[in-house]
């Protein structure tokens, strides 16, 4: 069964003394070891083997968090620690109890508020009346693309977090409230190859994604003389393709027109 993934962040949160295990090689220190068959632990700083026993223990001090979803205290240390940050240990629950970004601890609906991310004010720009657009490009970007990826894989568990270095993306904007609508990631190469698109829930039925599929083919896209490529659409994703034109229904079968159906990153 695939993980149901949330963002709802921490209820509170409190500093407390853990006990953690100070790395031999780098001194670096982690609050679990993982002790192996040969009596040898693997430092999660510096990647080497060392003698389980060579791990000397220290207390420092961790900030704890209460899961705002079922209430599990949450250490915000290396063993709790996922993609976006400390994850609720329990597979049903599966909260991020914060956002992490420069060894600080965010709660979510702050990464969510654009004035969060000054540096992409500046480079915002007009995609379609009432709605701007900035390509993805500082830490603070690929920090609030990732929070809106949690929520795309609520709809759909099966989609990958994108890669900075292997991945192209979009945030998008309403202009006027200042409100994130959504995203779009896509992979460049021989032919660019569109891998997600995301619109928020509240924000659907508005034309928005028609709006932001349009302007990604207008600017990106239509640079290659090849058709693009879409990823894994789902049922949503196909009836928007055949609005657009880029795909034609025959049958039961559905053809690319401006489009091939690509492999799943």
């Amino acid at each position: 069964m695939l993980q149901v993934l949330r963002i709802e962040g921490w209820r509170s949160r409190r500093t407390t003394r853990l006990l953690f295990y100070r790395c031999p090689q780098c001194g670096d220190c982690q609050d679990v070891v993982l002790p192996n068959r040969d009596e040898t632990a693997m430092c999660f700083a510096c990647d080497t083997l060392s003698p389980l026993d060579a791990f000397t223990t220290v207390k420092r001090k961790t900030v704890i968090g209460q899961c705002a979803h079922c209430g599990k205290e949450v250490s915000f240390a290396s063993s709790s620690s996922g993609v976006v940050g400390p994850l609720c240990s329990s597979i049903a629950c599966s909260n991020y109890v914060a956002v992490a970004h420069a060894n600080s601890f965010l709660q979510p609906h702050t990464v969510l508020d654009p004035g969060w991310n000054r540096g992409l004010q500046s480079r915002l720009r007009q995609l379609a009346p009432g709605l701007l657009f900035a390509r993805c490009r500082s830490g603070k970007d690929f920090v609030t693309l990732r929070v809106l990826q949690v929520l795309a894989k609520q709809d759909d568990a099966r989609l990958n977090f994108a890669n900075p270095q292997d991945h192209s993306s979009l945030l998008c904007l309403d202009a006027k409230r200042q409100k994130y609508i959504g995203f779009l990631i896509w992979s460049e190469g021989e032919s660019p190859v569109l891998r997600q698109l995301f619109v928020v829930k509240n924000e659907r039925r508005k034309g928005y994604a028609s709006e932001i599929v349009r302007f990604w083919v207008a600017r990106y896209a239509s640079k290659s003389q090849e058709r693009f490529g879409i990823e894994g659409p789902n049922d949503a994703a196909l009836a928007l393709h055949v609005k657009l034109g880029h795909i034609k229904i025959e049958g039961s079968s559905m053809i690319g027109v401006k489009c091939y159906f690509a492999p799943t990153f």
